[in-house]
């Protein structure tokens, strides 16, 4: 009977998940949705490209399964690095109804477009928590991401024999600083919410602003295993003036996703 009393006082501590494991592994997916808009310009200086929606003008799905993973390690009790990465490679097809300037080709009225866009995309964060306990902890983050993108466009008219082709690649360099803060609900279920945002800024070629965010609810059946659902949101509008490529990009990536964690 005392044995038993001791174990339902100490059940609580036994069975509470921790907030900040020290390493865990994050395996999602993620029913995304997508908006992109692009202009590619001429390399001719003062030309301009056609403005244009990848998805309503040249047939790009315009939601995709996503698959994220992401590293996170506490060296020290205040100091976190995380690292996250996914790929979304797309395709499309669309009969245009209107004139297209994508880089150097123009693309007539009627043409048969084929499309290709593959997206990677990388980040890495520094997160210093202030604040922490082990029901709650607030952080302060700072981190770079890096998009790299590959855009094809080839077209095709039913009566011409000839086909246009061009090609457009970049990696977009993208810094952010934001806050973020995690719960315990329970001693099972836990909350995390995180924002970072890039203000209208020039790095190196690119100008332009960046927004992300995410939610997350987690329930840890056992201390190393997480099962959870989120809620993801990511946004990117920027100017490019490189030499060899020039034009601009808004494209906006949202969706919910569910998640295991391994956390040790």
């Amino acid at each position: 009977m005392r044995i038993a009393l001791v174990l339902l006082f100490l059940a609580p501590s036994l069975f509470a998940q921790d907030l900040f494991p020290r390493f865990s592994v994050t395996a999602s997916m993620s029913p995304a949705g997508f908006d992109t808009n692009a202009r590619i310009d001429p390399d001719v200086t003062g030309g301009e490209g056609t403005l244009v929606s990848f998805e309503r003008d040249l047939g790009l799905d315009d939601s995709r399964t996503l698959r994220r993973f992401g590293l996170q390690w506490m060296p020290f009790r205040h100091h976190e690095l995380a690292l996250e990465y996914f790929s979304a490679p797309r395709r499309g097809f669309e009969q245009i109804d209107r004139e297209i300037t994508f880089r150097n080709e123009v693309y007539p009225v009627s043409a048969l477009v084929t499309t290709q866009f593959d997206l990677d995309y990388a980040r890495a964060t520094y997160t210093y928590w202030p604040r922490r306990s082990d029901r709650a902890g607030a952080g302060i983050s700072l981190g770079i991401a890096n998009l790299s993108i590959d855009a094809l466009v080839r077209a095709e008219r039913p009566d011409v024999t000839v086909t246009i082709t061009e090609r457009a690649n970049t990696d977009v360099p993208v810094a952010l600083a934001g806050v973020q803060g995690r719960i315990a609900l329970t001693d099972r279920i836990h909350g995390s919410a995180a924002i970072a945002a890039l203000p209208r800024v020039t790095i190196e070629d690119y100008a332009g602003t960046a927004l992300t965010a995410n939610a997350r609810v987690e329930y840890r059946p056992t201390r190393w295993l997480g099962i959870g659902v989120a809620y993801s949101y990511f946004r990117l509008d920027v100017d490019v003036a490189q030499t060899d490529l020039r034009g601009s990009l808004d494209m906006t990536i949202r969706g919910p996703e569910a998640f295991l964690r391994l956390g040790f």
